[in-house]
């Protein structure tokens, strides 16, 4: 005759007995379950674990998601370089691959930003929140030892209470020793969760020597200090994800810190220059021209992928090719919301003038802006204070001088005015006269506060 056995798993909170501490043991409870938590965190098979690190280049290897399906990338290499790959369904049902990444260009952006976050600053913060965290385990172990004090009066009074009842009334003493049993139970857990919440590990390292190694760490984290597996296990404990999703040219790449801070960052899919090229290009589009942009890289050392220098069509060529918007473009698609500047056709639109009057300001110093040559397109900056002076809205005021008047007596052309206005501080104005426009200057703040004081003298 055979028997079968039935083996059913229950949590821990359905067991009947636990008795943590019982006796000594090789290790503690919170130690074991440490390692109970790390060996189901290098499980691949999990769809929550980040599984072991292992060998390979991908420094976020295992960390990887796929922001469109929710799929985790695996690392694939083609003829060297490794990259991140969403291949779940294709490998399966023969579907269209979901998406790729570089892995070097985006180790490479999430290494700078890890690095940029943890420094010596951190330690002061680290420090100041665990102060915080001080002071509130002390307004919980007043809160535990108040509950602590309850329940030993509560164990005592059953205790009491058994003690005094008859022992001939068998029924009434067996329920006032199940009271007393339970509210010794009570006692005891709550004594041994006291006693795991009071352990705290102390620091290994004093905060000046935290300092100093966290202000060193850039220096010995590109020097060659650590090996890949030593960056890898680093990275894992600040990093719990990193989301990647294509947005375009670019890979919009979503880092998901461990605590459940996010940060977002843009990785470029295609790339004709240096990783140091792509973002310079990419913050100096925003207010500079592409000739302009040429002339800053080529003074700071950086040069396109085949080591030639910049110029304006190479740079217009590398925005467009990985989707760098500009503030000083007249592509609708490729303009930078962000931007201060508007082209002359959209100036003369908004002061009502033609795009002459609009180019003619522009070299009177009127306006300012920004024109690579003569032939190209002028771009104005524009703001409220701009559409304040030469709408045609201001109020006239007693203590202008009109430009016209002022060309008069001096003998010189509105040009030179209007340089010298610009030049000394001097607030250009443009006001309505009658059905007509009149321009006004208006002294700097610092020299009618001078007549004002001549006046007064």
């Amino acid at each position: 005759m055979t028997h079968t056995r039935h083996v059913e798993r229950r949590s821990r909170e359905e067991w009947e007995v636990f008795l943590p501490d019982h006796h000594p043991g090789y290790l503690s409870l919170e130690q074991w379950e440490a390692n109970r938590a790390r060996l189901k965190n290098h499980l691949w098979t999990l769809p929550t674990s980040q599984g072991a690190p292992r060998e390979g280049a991908a420094l976020l290897q295992g960390l990887v998601w796929c922001q469109q399906c929710g799929a985790r990338m695996r690392v694939r290499y083609s003829k060297g370089p490794a990259y991140y790959s969403c291949d779940y369904a294709h490998r399966r049902f023969g579907e269209p691959i979901c998406g790729w990444a570089s892995a070097k260009r985006v180790d490479a952006l999430v290494e700078n930003l890890v690095l940029g976050v943890i420094d010596a600053g951190s330690v002061d913060l680290a420090l100041a929140y665990d102060e915080r965290q001080r002071e509130e385990e002390a307004r919980l172990d007043r809160q535990w030892r108040q509950q602590l004090q309850r329940l030993e009066y509560e164990c005592e009074l059953a205790q009491r209470r058994y003690e005094l009842v008859d022992p001939a009334n068998r029924l009434v003493a067996q329920t006032l020793e199940t009271a007393w049993n339970e509210r010794l139970a009570e006692l005891e857990a709550a004594r041994a969760e006291d006693r795991r919440r009071q352990r705290r590990t102390p620091p290994v390292n004093t905060p000046e020597q935290m300092r100093e190694v966290l202000g060193q760490l850039r220096q010995r984290w590109f020097g060659g200090e650590f090996e890949v597996q030593a960056k890898k296990e680093l990275l894992r404990c600040v990093i719990e994800q990193v989301r990647l999703t294509t947005k375009g040219k670019v890979v919009r790449a979503e880092v998901v810190w461990q605590g459940g801070a996010r940060s977002e960052l843009d990785v470029p899919k295609y790339m004709g220059a240096p990783m140091a090229a792509y973002y310079r290009v990419f913050e100096l589009a925003k207010t500079h021209t592409d000739a302009e942009i040429s002339d800053a890289l080529n003074a700071e050392g950086l040069l396109t992928m085949k080591h030639k220098p910049w110029s304006a069509r190479r740079v217009m060529d590398f925005r467009l090719s990985n989707g760098i918007p500009s503030g000083l473009t007249a592509s609708p698609t490729m303009r930078s919301p962000e931007t201060d500047y508007i082209s002359s056709t959209e100036a003369a639109e908004r002061l009502g003038v033609d795009q002459t009057r609009v180019q003619t300001w522009f070299r009177w110093g009127v306006l300012s802006g920004k024109q690579d040559a003569a032939q190209r397109q002028l771009w104005i900056r524009w703001n409220d204070d701009v559409a304040r002076r030469l709408r045609g809205t201001a109020p006239l005021d007693r203590r202008m001088v009109s430009v016209r008047r002022l060309c008069a007596q001096e003998r010189k052309p509105p040009a030179d005015v209007f340089t010298w206005a610009s030049k000394e501080g001097h607030e250009i104005l443009r006001v309505r006269r009658g059905s007509s426009f009149h321009f006004y200057i208006l002294p700097s703040p610092a020299d009618r506060q001078n007549a004002t004081e001549v006046d007064n003298a």
